[in-house]
C-alpha cells in the first residue's frame, strides 16, 4: 500500500512540475506570436504610408520612433531568456538524440517518447528566431520603402527627416541580446549545427 501511494504522488508532482513547464513554455510562445504579429503589422502600415503618403507624412517618424522604443523594451525584458535558450538549445536536444539512438539500438520503446521530448527542446528556439526573423525582414523592407520613395523630389527639412530613417534602417535595431546576438533563421541554424556537432562528437566518443 505505501508502495501504490508513493507511486501516485510521484506521478503527481511530475504532472504538477510537466504542467508548469508547458503553460511557461506556452505562455512565453503566445506573447512570442502577439509581439511579432503587432510588429510587424505596424512596420507594413508604416511601409504603405511612406509609399502612398511619401516623406511629408509626420506620423510615419512617430510610429517609427514608438517601434524602436517597443523593440528596445522587449530586448531588455525578454533577451535574457532568450539568451539563456539559445545556449542550452543546443545541448539539450543533443542528450535526447544520444538516448534515441541508444533506445533504437537496443528496441526500447522510449524512444517514440524521447522524440517528442527533441521535438519540444528545439521547437523552442526555432519559434524565438522565426519570430526575430520576421521583424527583421520588416524594418529591412522599412528601409526600402524609405529609399524607394521621391525623397528627392521634397524640401530640404522632409529629405533630412527621411535621410535620419534611412540612416537608422540601414542598421536596424534588431531582436537581440545586448548585440552580442541576434536571434533569426542564421541563428538558429547556428543552434543546428552545434546539436549536430555535439551529437557527432558523443557517438564518436562511445564507440571508440
Amino acid at each position: 500500500m505505501n508502495e501504490l501511494w508513493s507511486y501516485v504522488a510521484g506521478n503527481i508532482y511530475i504532472s504538477c512540475v510537466s504542467l508548469s513547464a508547458v503553460f511557461c513554455y506556452g505562455a512565453f510562445s503566445v506573447l512570442q506570436f502577439l509581439v511579432t504579429f503587432q510588429m510587424s503589422a505596424y512596420l507594413r502600415v508604416l511601409q504603405n504610408r511612406i509609399e502612398t503618403n511619401g516623406p511629408r507624412d509626420k506620423q510615419i517618424y512617430y510610429h517609427h520612433k514608438t517601434i524602436i522604443e517597443l523593440l528596445n523594451e522587449y530586448n531588455v525584458l525578454f533577451s535574457g531568456v532568450m539568451y539563456q535558450e539559445v545556449v542550452t538549445a543546443s545541448l539539450q536536444p543533443c542528450g535526447y538524440g544520444y538516448a534515441i539512438i541508444k533506445a533504437i539500438k537496443s528496441k526500447d520503446t522510449a524512444a517514440f517518447d524521447l522524440v517528442y521530448k527533441i521535438l519540444v527542446s528545439t521547437s523552442g528556439p526555432f519559434i524565438m528566431c522565426a519570430c526575430g526573423e520576421e521583424i527583421n525582414q520588416q524594418v529591412e523592407k522599412l528601409h526600402e520603402s524609405s529609399y524607394s520613395c521621391k525623397w528627392y523630389e521634397e524640401e530640404p527639412k522632409v529629405r533630412r527627416d527621411i535621410f535620419t530613417m534611412m540612416l537608422i534602417t540601414t542598421r536596424p535595431i534588431t531582436v537581440n541580446y545586448r548585440l552580442f546576438i541576434a536571434f533569426n533563421l542564421p541563428c538558429f541554424a547556428t543552434i543546428s549545427k552545434g546539436f549536430y556537432s555535439y551529437l557527432t562528437m558523443i557517438i564518436n566518443f562511445d564507440e571508440n
